[in-house]
């Protein structure tokens, strides 16, 4: 695969500096995940797909352990955007979350080899880090503001917000990661089962869920 496939070129981006290098390596690291498997992402890999040296990586990245750093804090910044534009886009804050706590699965199936990092152990050799733990809150902090604003909608108060944005989290997680992976009947029914998961915690934290607009 040349550089023009590979959908980046360190050499022809290196004069706009650092992040946008870091950027670009960044995805093109995932849609080498994607297309070949985890194990295709080596440093040499990279490097030559992105017509760069392996020095290159290591400055920018400090080795594959900041590389796979790199992917995971990128992937719950992702989540945390998706999560936060949804939730602007309803006036009711209520209404909102069932559509807000189905941007996850959204999320999973348009950046599986993100996802795959973030929680699948796609990379088992890495090692987090106190900052991406911190994006991952961060991510989790987006649902439980809007959870907490749901319930003082409903004039329930917001101190359980945090419990509640994690058993919703929880409750969203289960299907979709089945439904990445393939697993029967999820990957035919990823979208029905995931809001019947999600909505049935919304029914017993008394935030009635939205309707399903297909139904």
């Amino acid at each position: 695969m040349n550089t023009a496939e590979s959908g980046f070129d360190y050499q022809a981006t290196r004069a706009e500096g650092d992040a946008v290098a870091r950027r670009g390596l960044l995805d093109l690291a995932a849609r080498l995940i994607a297309e070949e498997g985890p194990q295709a992402l080596t440093l040499r890999t990279l490097a030559q797909r992105a017509n760069c040296s392996t020095k290159v990586v290591y400055t920018l990245f400090g080795g594959k352990n900041g590389l796979s750093e790199g992917l995971k804090v990128e992937g719950f910044a992702l989540l945390r955007f998706a999560v936060e534009r949804e939730r602007r886009r309803h006036r009711d804050p209520v209404r909102a979350l069932l559509p807000v706590m189905m941007t996850y699965r959204s999320f999973a199936l348009a950046h599986r080899a993100l996802f795959g990092v973030m929680f699948l152990n796609a990379l088992p050799e890495h090692v987090a880090t106190d900052f991406s733990r911190q994006q991952a809150r961060a991510a989790l902090g987006a649902v439980e503001a809007a959870v907490a604003e749901a319930l003082v909608a409903q004039g329930l108060g917001s101190a359980d917000a945090f419990d509640a944005a994690v058993r919703l989290w929880a409750a969203v997680h289960g299907p979709v990661t089945l439904e990445v992976e393939g697993i029967p009947p999820f990957n035919g029914q990823g979208e029905r089962l995931a809001r019947l998961a999600v909505s049935d915690v919304l029914a017993s934290l008394q935030l009635p869920p939205a309707p399903n607009p297909k139904e």
